[in-house]
Order: structure tokens, then C-alpha cells, then sequence
């Protein structure tokens, strides 16, 4: 099963947020461009955050029919290797980033040179 969306735009948001938000204030917080996507309101788009532990990562979507805010927490360990300083990727694919939002970290094979590409 598929956490993220086979379509659209996926921003990584870099800043910690808070696990405790929920859609309504993650969407104002992505209108008012506080997480620093420039959204124009209007494509489709998936909004990835963290918590400061790195236990909490939210994936706020937004499309055409609605929006919905999905929760995965880790039952144990953390998001490690998205958001360890000096080992934040600019580009993962979508395979890739589902690893990391499944098991909290990304295969060994992969180096802290990665690059978030835009998924369309």
C-alpha cells in the first residue's frame, strides 16, 4: 500500500513541525507560506513534515477533490537519515521516499548526495 499520492508535486519540508498540528493549521500554515513552498492554491500537492523528535511525519495532500492529512508514527526509532544534519537528501524519488516514511531510514546503497526530485 502506497502512503504518498502517484501524482502531483512532493515538497519535503525541512523545518520541524509540530506532530500535534492537524489538517486544519497545516493548511493555513501552507496558504500563508509559512513552510516556504509557495503553493499557488491551485496544483496538486503533497506536503511531507517532521516532528523535532523525528518520530511523527505528516503528509498533508491536496488535490482537485479535497485534502487529507496523513499521520505515520514510528512505534520505535526515528526518522533518521531525512533529517540528520549534513545528511538531508535534496532528491529522492518517490520509491524512495515511500522507503524512508515505511522504515525510517533509506537502504545503505544510498548517499547523502541525493536529491529530492519533483515528482509530476
Amino acid at each position: 500500500m502506497s502512503i504518498l499520492s502517484q501524482s502531483g508535486k512532493i515538497i519535503l519540508v525541512r523545518q520541524p513541525v509540530s506532530g500535534r498540528f492537524g489538517i486544519h493549521r497545516l493548511m493555513a500554515m501552507l496558504s500563508s507560506n509559512q513552510l516556504g513552498v509557495g503553493w499557488t492554491g491551485t496544483e496538486e500537492i503533497s506536503v511531507v513534515t517532521f516532528n523535532a523528535k523525528r518520530t511523527i511525519c505528516k503528509i498533508l495532500h491536496i488535490d482537485a477533490y479535497g485534502t487529507d492529512c496523513t499521520t505515520r508514527i514510528l512505534n520505535y526509532g526515528k526518522f533518521r537519515t531525512i533529517l540528520q544534519e549534513d545528511l538531508l537528501p535534496v532528491h529522492l524519488s518517490r520509491n524512495e521516499l515511500e522507503l524512508l516514511l515505511n522504515g525510517g531510514e533509506l537502504p545503505d546503497s544510498q548517499s547523502s548526495s541525493m536529491q529530492l526530485k519533483e515528482a509530476v
